[in-house]
């Protein structure tokens, strides 16, 4: 009897965001190319952005070096572009119609880079769809332009106004990361579920592994951490609402923030000059530690030395950090809205964002109770288990496959 051989589906995606350093979207469009890379059988990658298209050979090199962007294991060229790149997007942002350039650019690279991926499928990780005549999906991640568009700058406002019903109507499915996002997508462009997947981020296996001693009084000593800390990451920009956490912090009694400085690892992001402000105020005291961007390769042990992990943005399709600190064995303070608590299921103390008081409170808790810790800290550590990415890169290749035997 004949076996029918299955090819893979040839998988053209757009890889801007994996300059370094990563925002979120960058971290989620990385991981999941890096399982996809290890299932070949299943999946031939491409890639493009707006300076070249990337051979399944080429790819796997830049997936390679995005966490070490000082190798250059892509010839000097490519690396000199790869450091060069992330000074040049911020000067590149200051012209006016930067982002229309940007994305003209794009398409003129997608049209080229489909014309070597024949039969292919195309995925957008970042929200807005170029011009394509392939079948495409698109990664929607959360709507806080429209929920909260006062936190957004207004050349990306306008950039996600204007694209992003053009793109939920001509793409061939939706991709999201919590149930939370895939209800707001439904809610407001009246999208079919139908149309939507859920794929969640996964946690690494580096923030599951238990470190030695030693290997945490590595870490504190390379940042200058005090024994016991509480942590909070996050770029700075105010949906992150880092602003009411340290307001909450300062509330606390003398001698716990004493006992329990607060760190705040992330880069910087916009119109955070109120909460500089603040920072300032506490950072002079020794009470708050401020730590700009920290590379991925420290973060498990960040998280795993601290004694508490509190993230109370305002809004979230997901929100990684949560996640990867209960995989951590961290005790976690998040939000009680949006994502949040479908991320922490049950194994955190929620807070509202919007009440001083109740971060206050949940602050007292948290830090109070620690003994406490442990038995809430390994329910945490089981729920993190599902966050998997294998299984996510498994789940968009399965959506890629249905959209392309659908043509």
């Amino acid at each position: 009897m004949n076996q029918t051989v299955v090819q893979p589906v040839n998988l053209l995606v757009d890889v801007t965001s994996l300059q370094a350093p990563l925002t979120g979207i960058g971290r989620y469009t990385l991981e999941i190319l890096i399982q996809m890379a290890q299932l070949p059988e299943q999946v031939e990658l491409r890639g493009f952005n707006e300076r070249r298209h990337y051979e399944p050979s080429a790819l796997c090199r830049l997936l390679a070096e995005v966490d070490e962007p000082e190798r250059p294991a892509s010839g000097l060229s490519d690396a000199v572009a790869q450091r060069a790149w992330p000074l040049a997007k911020k000067v590149f942002k200051r012209v006016p119609g930067a982002r229309q350039l940007r994305a003209r650019l794009q398409s003129m690279r997608l049209v080229s880079a489909a014309e070597q991926c024949q039969d292919g499928v195309h995925w957008q990780p970042n929200f807005i769809l170029g011009e394509t005549s392939r079948p495409a999906m698109v990664s929607v991640y959360d709507l806080s332009h429209v929920r909260y568009a006062h936190f957004h700058p207004s050349d990306r406002l306008r950039w996600l106004e204007q694209g992003l019903t053009k793109t939920l109507d001509k793409a061939g499915h939706i991709l999201t990361v919590s149930k939370f996002s895939k209800a707001e997508i439904v809610d407001v462009y009246g999208v079919s579920e139908e149309r939507i997947s859920v794929v969640p981020p996964g946690v690494g296996d580096a923030f599951r592994h238990s470190y030695s001693p030693e290997e945490l009084a590595m870490v504190r000593k390379q940042f200058s951490l005090p024994p016991n800390y509480l942590l909070s990451l996050g770029t700075l920009e105010p949906r992150k609402n880092l602003k009411g956490l340290i307001q909450a912090y300062a509330r606390l009694s003398p001698s716990l923030r004493k006992r329990c400085p607060l760190v705040l690892a992330g880069g910087e992001g916009w119109n955070h000059g109120e909460t500089d402000s603040l920072i300032a105020r506490l950072k002079s005291r020794g009470e708050i530690l401020q730590l700009g961007y920290v590379p991925q390769g420290l973060l498990p042990q960040l998280y795993q030395g601290a004694s508490a992990f509190a993230y109370v943005s305002l809004y979230e399709g997901f929100g990684m950090p949560v996640a990867e600190a209960m995989a951590s064995g961290v005790p976690v303070m998040t939000s009680n809205c949006a994502s949040m608590p479908e991320v922490a299921a049950g194994c955190g103390q929620l807070v509202d964002p919007n009440n001083i008081d109740s971060i206050v409170e949940g602050l007292n808790i948290l830090l109070s109770d620690l003994r406490a810790a442990p038995q809430r800290c390994e329910a945490a550590r089981l729920v993190s288990e599902s966050y998997s990415w294998r299984t996510a890169a498994e789940d968009l290749i399965n959506v890629a496959t249905t959209l392309r035997r659908s043509v």
